[in-house]
Protein backbone atom coordinates (compact mmCIF):
# COMPACT_ATOMS: atom_id res chain seq x y z
CA UNK A 1 0.00 0.00 0.00
CA UNK A 2 1.35 3.62 -0.66
CA UNK A 3 1.36 6.20 1.43
CA UNK A 4 0.45 10.06 0.91
CA UNK A 5 4.31 10.92 -0.27
CA UNK A 6 4.34 7.49 -2.53
CA UNK A 7 1.06 8.63 -4.37
CA UNK A 8 1.52 12.16 -4.43
CA UNK A 9 5.16 11.11 -6.05
CA UNK A 10 3.92 8.52 -8.70
CA UNK A 11 0.97 11.07 -9.37
CA UNK A 12 3.12 13.85 -10.03
CA UNK A 13 5.65 11.98 -11.60
CA UNK A 14 3.45 11.00 -13.98
CA UNK A 15 1.79 14.53 -14.43
CA UNK A 16 5.01 16.11 -15.25
CA UNK A 17 6.00 13.96 -17.79
CA UNK A 18 3.11 13.70 -19.54
CA UNK A 19 2.60 17.39 -20.00
CA UNK A 20 6.21 18.01 -20.91
CA UNK A 21 6.14 15.25 -23.75
CA UNK A 22 2.88 17.05 -24.94
CA UNK A 23 4.36 20.34 -25.39
CA UNK A 24 7.49 18.60 -26.71
CA UNK A 25 10.04 19.90 -24.58
CA UNK A 26 13.41 17.59 -23.35
CA UNK A 27 13.65 17.46 -19.57
CA UNK A 28 16.91 20.57 -20.38
CA UNK A 29 14.03 22.96 -22.08
CA UNK A 30 11.75 22.50 -19.10
CA UNK A 31 14.46 22.69 -16.50
CA UNK A 32 15.56 25.51 -18.13
CA UNK A 33 12.18 27.33 -17.46
CA UNK A 34 11.86 26.05 -14.33
CA UNK A 35 16.09 27.63 -13.26
CA UNK A 36 17.03 23.68 -12.43
CA UNK A 37 18.50 21.18 -13.49
CA UNK A 38 17.51 18.75 -15.70
CA UNK A 39 18.42 16.21 -13.34
CA UNK A 40 15.87 17.31 -10.93
CA UNK A 41 13.15 16.95 -13.77
CA UNK A 42 15.12 13.57 -14.54
CA UNK A 43 14.43 12.80 -11.15
CA UNK A 44 10.72 14.16 -10.56
CA UNK A 45 9.43 12.18 -13.51
CA UNK A 46 11.04 9.14 -12.13
CA UNK A 47 9.09 9.57 -8.59
CA UNK A 48 12.78 10.18 -7.15
CA UNK A 49 11.27 13.65 -5.63
CA UNK A 50 8.47 15.61 -5.01
CA UNK A 51 8.84 19.37 -6.01
CA UNK A 52 8.62 22.43 -4.10
CA UNK A 53 5.16 24.28 -3.89
CA UNK A 54 7.66 27.70 -5.77
CA UNK A 55 8.78 24.59 -8.97
CA UNK A 56 4.86 23.48 -9.28
CA UNK A 57 3.15 26.65 -9.74
CA UNK A 58 5.66 27.38 -12.16
CA UNK A 59 5.06 23.88 -13.66
CA UNK A 60 1.81 24.58 -13.55
CA UNK A 61 2.08 28.46 -14.93
CA UNK A 62 4.13 26.66 -17.96
CA UNK A 63 2.06 24.17 -18.88
CA UNK A 64 -1.66 26.07 -18.18
CA UNK A 65 -2.52 23.80 -15.49
CA UNK A 66 -4.53 24.25 -12.58
CA UNK A 67 -2.83 23.36 -9.30
CA UNK A 68 -5.81 21.29 -8.37
CA UNK A 69 -5.23 19.02 -11.52
CA UNK A 70 -1.52 18.54 -10.55
CA UNK A 71 -2.26 17.47 -7.12
CA UNK A 72 -4.99 15.19 -7.49
CA UNK A 73 -4.35 11.20 -6.47
CA UNK A 74 -6.91 10.23 -8.37
CA UNK A 75 -3.96 8.57 -11.08
CA UNK A 76 -2.45 6.94 -8.64
CA UNK A 77 -3.81 3.50 -7.27
CA UNK A 78 -2.65 0.28 -8.30
CA UNK A 79 -1.64 0.95 -11.83
CA UNK A 80 1.20 0.73 -13.66
CA UNK A 81 3.48 3.68 -13.62
CA UNK A 82 3.55 2.65 -16.84
CA UNK A 83 0.31 2.45 -17.64
CA UNK A 84 -0.74 6.05 -15.63
CA UNK A 85 2.01 7.52 -18.15
CA UNK A 86 0.07 5.85 -21.68
CA UNK A 87 -3.23 7.89 -19.90
CA UNK A 88 -1.98 10.67 -18.60
CA UNK A 89 -0.33 11.20 -22.28
CA UNK A 90 -3.72 10.40 -23.75
CA UNK A 91 -5.63 13.16 -21.49
CA UNK A 92 -2.78 15.45 -22.35
CA UNK A 93 -3.60 15.28 -26.01
CA UNK A 94 -6.99 15.66 -25.70
CA UNK A 95 -6.95 19.16 -23.71
CA UNK A 96 -5.46 20.57 -27.19
CA UNK A 97 -7.85 19.31 -29.15
CA UNK A 98 -10.13 21.50 -31.47
CA UNK A 99 -13.62 21.02 -31.50
CA UNK A 100 -13.61 19.15 -34.38
CA UNK A 101 -11.19 16.74 -33.55
CA UNK A 102 -11.97 16.61 -30.17
CA UNK A 103 -15.70 15.33 -31.74
CA UNK A 104 -13.84 12.75 -34.26
CA UNK A 105 -12.36 11.25 -31.11
CA UNK A 106 -15.09 11.05 -29.08
CA UNK A 107 -17.00 8.98 -32.04
CA UNK A 108 -13.83 6.67 -32.13
CA UNK A 109 -13.60 6.39 -28.67
CA UNK A 110 -17.70 5.59 -28.88
CA UNK A 111 -17.04 2.89 -31.28
CA UNK A 112 -13.90 1.38 -29.34
CA UNK A 113 -16.07 1.14 -25.80
CA UNK A 114 -18.96 -0.85 -27.95
CA UNK A 115 -16.17 -3.15 -29.52
CA UNK A 116 -14.42 -4.14 -26.23
CA UNK A 117 -17.29 -3.60 -23.58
Amino acid sequence: MFDMKDKIRKSLSVKVKALRESASLTQEELAAKCNVSWRTISNLERGLVVPDLVMLVQICEIFNTKIDDMLSLNVADGRSKSRLEREQFIVEKIRFLNDRALDFVLDELILLFKYFN
